[in-house]
């Protein structure tokens, strides 16, 4: 009988600003001088070569047949009836969250909201570009042109954002979360899907080569109330996107390698002397 793998086990001191990317990347100034949207024909050809014909099979084989994640209630984007949504996830998967948004709502392609970390590595900052990152800007002069840049790629791609804003792998409940990024639909009247990945224990001859299985639950679109004010509509769009992830961890997120658990738990020197010795 093989022995259970111990969990890592990670303590964390803020749910709403810890990050455990460790991507130790220097990021890049992103202000009022970044270019946000590119409207070169040129660019953008080469943006859709790159997606289409060498992002999307490449991507394909890690996602699908690596990872081998799954998709419930793809259907709702059909739902949409050609409207652009914006789409809430759960932050919990450096690279599939990269890549989960565009493989539920394919063939329309997302634009990413990112931190500046995703267009700092010199020499990709352009081909990040063109598979749809969208950085947040660190300044507030940014601010202008980024709204700008939501509002022309809207009319052409669903936009995703992570509204938990920093990565815990693997984690299986939900942070709370700020309704901030919930006026981008209630300003433009557009259509929100959630959408959540869940973990649970892999099983079968391979396994030992995956850490989790990966299921990708997708909710119906919701719409923002334009009878409300824009604060009480976002709010609202807010915790109904907030109880769906909720629920869907709660149910279906059943198993992680990596426990969390608050720094208050954490050890002292004397503990873990007293946990030796009762083993």
């Amino acid at each position: 009988m093989k022995a259970q793998k111990e969990k890592k086990v990670v303590y964390y001191s803020n749910p709403l600003t810890d990050d455990f990317a460790s991507t130790n990347i220097k990021a890049a100034k992103v202000d009022k001088n970044f270019k946000f949207i590119h409207k070169n024909v040129f660019w953008r050809f080469f943006a859709f070569v790159l997606f289409y014909f060498f992002a999307v099979p490449i991507l394909w084989f890690y996602v699908i047949l690596f990872r081998r994640v799954k998709f419930v209630n793809k259907k709702a984007f059909k739902k949409l009836k050609h409207q652009k949504a914006f789409l809430y996830g759960n932050h919990t998967a450096y690279m599939l969250d990269a890549c989960v948004p565009n493989f539920a709502s394919f063939p329309i392609r997302n634009k990413i909201i990112v931190s500046a970390d995703t267009v700092s590595i010199k020499g990709i900052k352009n081909l990040t570009q063109m598979l749809g990152a969208l950085p947040i800007p660190s300044d507030v002069a940014g601010y202008k042109n980024f709204y700008k840049a939501i509002e022309y790629y809207h009319k052409k791609f669903h936009i995703a954002i992570y509204p938990e804003a920093h990565i815990w792998p693997y984690y299986t409940s939900v942070r709370p979360f700020l309704d901030t990024s919930f006026s981008y639909p209630v300003t433009l009247n557009a259509p929100v899907i959630a959408f959540c990945l869940c973990y649970s224990k892999p099983k079968g001859l391979f396994a030992n080569f995956r850490k989790t299985n990966v299921t990708v639950y997708i909710s119906d679109p919701i719409y923002p109330d334009k009878n409300k004010p824009a604060k009480e509509a976002k709010k609202e769009l807010r915790n109904k996107v907030y109880n769906f992830m909720l629920e869907t961890t709660k149910k279906y997120s059943t198993y992680s390698p990596i426990e969390y658990l608050p720094k208050t738990n954490k050890p002292t020197i004397e503990n873990k002397n007293d946990i030796e010795n009762k083993r």
